[in-house]
């Protein structure tokens, strides 16, 4: 087994960094509408996924 070292960590945070930038890219261009349709989404997917897991 490998052991994850610190730059992992670093990486992850990176990787988060860089999809938040292209969502705020995306929230200054597409219409509000377009952003509740898919927090609808999110959530739905969510609801079912917890209800498989448990």
């Amino acid at each position: 087994m490998r052991k994850k070292g610190p730059r992992s960590r670093y990486k992850n945070i990176g990787c988060f960094i860089i999809v938040l930038g292209v969502f705020v890219l995306l929230a200054l261009v597409l219409p509000p509408t377009f952003w509740w349709f898919i927090l609808g989404s999110v959530l739905i997917c969510v609801g079912i996924w917890v209800c498989k897991c448990r």
